[in-house]
């Protein structure tokens, strides 16, 4: 799994498969498979940013609740 930023919405069917993906654009990091990262870097919907660590993982998941 790979973390980025999404600055826009982004679509992105994944090749020969039927899954999709749908990703809301966040100030916060968000944390998707890297061929998704990949794509939206690509496509310039996001910013990759480094995996955070453990401790701030937890601080991401509580300010994504709010």
């Amino acid at each position: 799994m790979a973390w980025a930023i999404f600055t826009k919405e982004f679509n992105w069917d994944r090749p020969k498969s039927t899954l999709c993906f749908n990703v809301q654009p966040s100030e916060l990091p968000q944390e998707k498979p890297q061929d998704v990262v990949d794509a939206a870097v690509t496509a310039g919907f996001a910013e990759a940013v480094a995996s955070p660590t453990k401790t701030a993982k937890k601080e991401l998941a509580a300010k994504a609740a709010e």
